[in-house]
């Protein structure tokens, strides 16, 4: 099972230009809303037209604008999941999960094939329901049964749980992941959300303005991303415009902040990042190197961390460094308080830099 994605089309104002190629893997497309992620999956589909390239799933030719070649939606089986699943609401769960199987039979022969299918995600006895009696958790797994029913050669899902609450979301990823494991197909996963998309990916491909940034393993993007944008895609709350000032000397531009990284600096560095708990309080080092008296501007908390507001020495700065602190087992007093001095050190180790 592949894919081999070779893409333009034009938009207003916009260019998307996508190349990328898959094989039987889960690959998570990742990027800014209007990047082009959900115009790669359509145009894959066939509910969108490239203006040029080619698009080979399996071996068969879904577009080719140099040999004409331009198959129907229909022809192409493929299995597209968007946020609001699509389910048709005047038909009974049975026979939504059958929409996309030629050949299921009569009433009952698609019911039993339905149910088979529904068993997977634990509705197989929701067969005789319709729709608007389900809850949009259990919509979802109809459509993942629908899905897998069709037999389609690519799976795609357009940030199916955006609207989902925190514990039905974790709940049907691991429906998600009993589909991966029965599907052995290509998967591209459209998704804001990089936690996620490590979950769920083995791959993440990082979108921006209409073409791939970089590519890699969950791995190599997370620990060692290449470009500003998977820097920030992947969480990186603290990035800067950078230079380079010394063979392992760094200069943040915006927070006049400078750091020994330890490393040799590529004398093509143009920022760099520092993620909101990789660095962390210490009394005992040595200001100046890689240590700053910071103040704390204000603190707010979630349920078990704390985020922290740094001011940084650089007065005009637009923004302040986010440190994020475990709040678990940890007494209130114990935690940074707005107002306070800290000595921050940061790690040399865990200080990105990209070059683009």
């Amino acid at each position: 099972m592949s894919l081999v994605l070779d893409i333009k089309k034009r938009y207003p104002g916009f260019m998307l230009d996508m190349q990328l190629e898959a094989g039987e893997e889960r690959v998570a497309l990742l990027g800014a809303s209007g990047c082009g992620k959900s115009c790669t999956l359509r145009c894959i589909a066939g509910v969108e037209t490239p203006d040029e390239g080619k698009i080979v799933v399996n071996g068969v030719t879904f577009f080719d604008s140099a040999a004409g070649i331009n198959l129907s939606p229909q022809a192409r089986k493929c299995a597209l999941l968007f946020q609001n699943y699509q389910l048709f609401p005047n038909m009974t769960v049975a026979d939504n999960v059958c929409a996309g199987v030629k050949g299921a039979g009569d009433a009952a022969a698609r019911k039993k094939l339905a149910e088979r299918y529904l068993s997977i995600f634990g509705l197989a006895d929701f067969a005789d329901r319709y729709p608007a009696r389900l809850s949009g958790g259990q919509q979802q797994r109809v459509a993942l049964a629908r899905m897998v029913a069709a037999h389609p050669g690519i799976f795609m899902f357009d940030e199916p749980m955006s609207a989902l609450d925190s514990y039905l979301k974790s709940a049907l990823e691991q429906n998600m992941l009993d589909l991966f494991d029965v599907c052995n197909r290509t998967v591209l996963y459209v998704s804001h959300d990089i936690d996620e998309a490590c979950r769920l990916c083995q791959r993440i491909c990082v979108m921006h303005d209409g073409h791939v940034e970089e590519i890699g393993s969950v791995e190599d993007v997370v620990r060692r991303p290449q470009t500003l944008a998977a820097l920030r895609l992947t969480g990186c709350k603290n990035t800067s415009r950078a230079r380079k000032v010394g063979d392992e000397e760094v200069e943040a531009l915006d927070w006049g902040m400078s750091f020994n990284v330890g490393r040799e600096v590529p004398d093509t560095v143009a920022f760099l990042g520092i993620r909101a708990s990789y660095f962390h309080v210490d009394n005992r080092a040595e200001r100046g190197r890689n240590s700053y008296d910071l103040h704390v501007a204000r603190v707010s908390d979630s349920r078990f961390e704390r985020l922290v507001l740094l001011d940084v020495p650089r007065a005009d700065a637009p923004t302040r460094l986010q440190w994020k602190v475990n709040k678990v087992n940890v007494a209130a007093d114990g935690l940074p308080q707005a107002g306070e001095t800290l000595r921050m050190h940061f790690d040399a180790s865990r200080i990105h830099l990209v070059c683009r």
